[in-house]
């Protein structure tokens, strides 16, 4: 009598199984509700959940929107040679663990960097002494999955030297990408022009959309928002933003440059959930603005006031010794990432401070410690001074 029981079980639960499993509209209802490292095992069960699972229809619907960053992915060299990674997550309570240590999807002696961060792709280059050598890639460190991107146009008689490559990509938009390559043109006597080159996951191709143009912007720096990329001006210079579909580059608008400054100094320039901020300091300041953006680029308008002091009196190891107060680098202290929550209370700055990283809520003005970076620390000094890392943000979505 135990053994039929068992057995009408046994087929009522398959008989339940095989409705699921042949019901793509009721499976992909029950994957939905899952997190991303369940999803990434159940690609292994059969070749039909994989194509389920992949298909950028099951990933839009998943993710409509960017999802929040978990953490930041911190380059621990600056020379670009077999760089490895730390990873600052941005939960105390419940850290993520690092997608990687090591950039490891294709074979590249030298090894692979980080170009830029976007909603949950990577763009990476091989280090090479040539730029002309240098690969790029897409990669996506959740999936594991990667494409090689195909080099930009080089004319013969002319020139050219790639001065920065941004990556678009918005999945609320679209399970494409693309990506902006500038080239700088060598002229005659010495000088320089500018040319656009844009490549599409789902065309091919590079494209050269535009005339070239003469700016002097840090074209390596590009930020996505808005379907633009953007260039901060260099010194005085005006700063840019290149409308993707349109196909059109514009002057794009900034906060003024104090009285009493005449170029642009230390700044954060950056994009979180949809937001795109803009914080520069003059001096050693621990008081400043941060600014957004407003969409059709009328102005940019003080979102939110900081003042450091109190982590300054929590930590007085950011003073460095030796220094006057009006000394530039009289505070040891870097902005990483600014990140924007649904609520404005749960936005906060992601700080770096002598061995340390924390992370400041701009609503409550409270502060908390991420991490201590790994190894000694050379008292006043910051680990990172060269790089704001790099948003790490689970995605599905193909590449």
């Amino acid at each position: 009598m135990k053994i039929k029981i068992k057995l009408i079980r046994t087929a009522e639960q398959a008989t339940s199984a095989q409705v699921v499993a042949s019901n793509d509209d009721l499976l992909t209802e029950i994957l939905l509700c899952l997190p991303t490292t369940s999803l990434i095992r159940f690609k292994l069960v059969s070749k039909h959940w994989h194509c389920l699972i992949t298909n950028p229809k099951f990933c839009h619907l998943r993710n409509p929107n960017p999802n929040p960053a978990l953490g930041l992915l911190m380059p621990c060299t600056n020379f670009g040679i077999n760089p490895w990674f730390e990873y600052v997550p941005f939960s105390v309570q419940n850290p993520t663990n690092p997608p990687f240590r090591k950039l490891k999807f294709t074979k590249v002696p030298s090894g692979i960097s980080i170009v830029q961060s976007c909603n949950g792709l990577l763009l990476c280059s091989s280090f090479r002494p040539r730029d002309h050598n240098r690969m790029y890639y897409v990669y996506n460190p959740t999936t594991k999955h990667f494409s090689t991107l195909p080099k930009p146009d080089q004319e013969t008689g002319i020139r050219k030297k790639i001065c920065g490559m941004s990556l678009a990509f918005d999945p609320a938009k679209s399970s494409h990408y693309k990506v902006v390559c500038v080239q700088q043109l060598e002229l005659d006597l010495g000088e320089y022009e500018y040319q656009i080159e844009v490549y599409s996951s789902e065309t091919g191709p590079w494209k050269v959309p535009s005339q070239p143009f003469t700016a002097e912007a840090n074209f390596e720096k590009g930020v996505y928002w808005n379907g633009s990329i953007h260039w901060v001006g260099n010194g005085t210079f005006e700063s840019l933003y290149f409308i993707i579909d349109e196909e059109r580059l514009e002057t794009l608008p900034m906060p003024p440059i104090p009285d009493g400054w005449e170029w642009r100094s230390n700044y954060y320039f950056g994009e979180s959930c949809g937001h795109l901020n803009f914080i520069e300091t003059f001096g050693p300041q621990i008081q400043f603005n941060i600014y957004e953006l407003k969409r059709d680029y009328s102005e940019w308008f003080v979102k939110y006031q900081v003042d450091l002091s109190p982590l300054v009196t929590a930590f007085p190891g950011m003073i460095r010794s030796g220094l006057n107060p009006t000394d530039w680098y009289y505070y040891a202290l870097s902005i990483f990432c600014l990140i924007r929550g649904e609520k404005d209370e749960d936005s906060f700055l992601v700080l770096q401070i002598p061995g340390k990283a924390i992370r400041y809520n701009l609503a409550y003005k409270t502060f908390k410690k991420l991490i201590d970076f790994e190894g000694a620390e050379v008292e006043d000094s910051l680990r990172f001074s060269w790089t704001n890392g790099f948003q790490h943000i689970e995605s599905l979505c193909c590449v």
